[in-house]
């Protein structure tokens, strides 16, 4: 079982807030931020915010 923190019980909250869906949504929206995340890390990342916005609408199908 993944372990609660912060960024988990967020996204869980946003995803309330979109109205109803399929349980455990949170999992594939959570990996599509962390690599977000590590790819601004390490390479500096150029994706923009139409984009991220675009990454988080497909998880949240």
């Amino acid at each position: 079982m993944a372990r609660e923190n912060a960024g988990r019980a967020a996204v869980r909250g946003f995803l309330a807030a979109q109205g109803p869906g399929p349980r455990g949504t949170h999992r594939p929206l959570l990996t599509c931020v962390d690599g977000l995340v590590f790819d601004r890390l390490v390479d500096g990342g150029d994706v923009g915010e139409r984009d991220a916005r675009g990454l988080v609408a497909a998880a949240l199908r």
